[in-house]
């Protein structure tokens, strides 16, 4: 089992957590060929693996967790759901907790990278405690 975590805001004001819970399913806001190295990750995630939807602004160490959930469906290299046509990935999640909102405050030397849109989480402290919102 792995874990990942995801952002669920497009174009830095559109928050699609909402949608994303009431269908079970997540995805990011960008084509492949804009960003090819989140597909990569994309690529990586199985069936059981743990997603957590999370934020985490520019000028802030404190990550926040939203929503929790366990990967139901690889990937998809188109979207079914409506409004999501555009986007080039979809991944089945069934969301265990999405209302958590609380933070987590960040000091490891990948604070850059977890303010992206995907990646492999691999502190074990942190994987310990997003486990423990399930």
């Amino acid at each position: 089992m792995s874990v990942y975590g995801m952002g669920s805001m497009f174009s830095s004001t559109d928050e699609q957590l909402k949608n994303f819970v009431k269908d079970g399913f997540a995805c990011i806001g960008w084509r492949c060929e804009d960003k090819l190295e989140l597909y990569e990750i994309l690529n990586d995630i199985k069936i059981g693996d743990i997603i957590y939807i999370k934020s985490l602004y520019h000028a802030s160490k404190a990550m926040k967790v939203k929503a929790v959930g366990i990967v139901t469906s690889e990937l998809k290299r188109q979207n079914t759901h409506q409004g999501y046509e555009n986007c080039e990935n979809e991944i089945g999640v069934k969301w265990l907790n999405s209302s958590i909102n609380k933070y987590i405050i960040i000091d490891d030397d990948r604070l850059k990278e977890r303010k992206g849109s995907l990646f492999a989480e691999t502190n074990k402290d942190y994987i310990k405690e997003i486990i423990s919102f399930i």
